[in-house]
Order: structure tokens, then C-alpha cells, then sequence
């Protein structure tokens, strides 16, 4: 009995991420679903690009702990900018804020595009994973303060993203 309850106790520690309860919120206007901790809130905001003069981005994000989890969508409509220049300008912005200390190419679905984690010197850490769909520039950002409360801590910053799906 000793044993079980001791495997148990250290699967739950293990598996922070998964042991918090995290419930998919589906949004058809946005073409995707991912998981959050509590009720994502849905905003929109002017999203600048040299690319296009007037986009609008909207961004479904839940703060848990101190950790905001992200998904924002920058919708191209009308105009046609190249893909990867887009995504590029995008990780450019973030990169402007602090260290680089991740870069790699990344894939949703059939899609490519690039991770990358920047930390600034406070020691927030900015994970996001950038693609171009149907002329939208997706983003899938987690941002991690240094002091934060979090119970799903780092690990959650991949299973947030990993979760994410294109409805499409």
C-alpha cells in the first residue's frame, strides 16, 4: 500500500502540468481550440506590421499565477505579405526585448514556423511560437515572469503550446 501511494504521490509531482486543470475552450472565429487553466478573456487590439497599415489582432489569454497564456491572431485580410517575412518581423519585436535563447523552427499541423524564447533582464521569459495561416499570424506565447505562482510552473509553458489545434 506504502508503495502505491508513494508511486502516486510522485507521478503527481512529476506531472505538474497535467495535473492542473486545464479544459479546451474551442473558438471557431479564431479556426483553433486550445487548453487554458480558467476562462481565457478575447480582446482586440491594433497590431503593428510594416507589412500592412491596418491589422487587427485579436488575442485569447488567461494569467494563472502570475503566467499569461496566449493565443493572439493578427488577421492580414485584404492584404497578401510574404509569410515568413511576417514571421520574422514578429520574432524581431520580441527579440528587441530582451536575450535570445532559443530558436528553432516549429510546426502546428501542417504548418512551419519558429519558437523562440527571449528572457529580459528581470528574468521574464517570453516563449512563442509564431506561424502565418491563411494570411493570419498566429502566436502562441506564454509569458513567465521570474516571481510567479503558477502551480502548473514551467512545464506548462509546452503543454499550453503543444495543445493548441488548427479547426481548419
Amino acid at each position: 500500500m506504502r508503495l502505491i501511494l508513494s508511486l502516486t504521490l510522485a507521478l503527481a509531482v512529476s506531472t505538474p502540468a497535467a495535473a492542473q486543470v486545464w479544459k479546451e475552450y474551442s473558438f471557431e472565429a479564431g479556426g483553433f481550440a486550445a487548453q487554458y487553466q480558467g476562462q481565457p478573456k478575447v480582446e482586440e487590439r491594433p497590431y503593428a506590421s510594416a507589412f500592412a497599415s491596418l491589422v487587427v489582432e485579436r488575442v485569447y489569454s488567461h494569467n494563472s499565477g502570475g503566467v499569461d497564456y496566449l493565443v493572439a491572431i493578427a488577421d492580414f485580410a485584404g492584404t497578401r505579405p510574404d509569410g515568413d517575412k511576417t514571421i520574422d518581423e514578429a520574432a524581431n519585436a520580441l527579440v528587441a526585448r530582451g536575450k535570445l535563447t532559443h530558436d528553432e523552427r516549429a510546426r502546428l499541423d501542417y504548418h512551419y514556423g519558429r519558437e523562440i524564447r527571449v528572457e529580459t533582464p528581470d528574468g521574464t521569459s517570453y516563449t512563442d511560437a509564431i506561424f502565418f495561416i491563411n494570411n493570419r499570424l498566429f502566436q502562441i506565447e506564454v509569458i513567465y515572469p521570474a516571481m510567479n505562482s503558477d502551480p502548473a510552473g514551467s512545464s506548462g509553458i509546452h503543454f499550453f503550446q503543444q495543445a493548441v489545434r488548427l479547426l481548419y
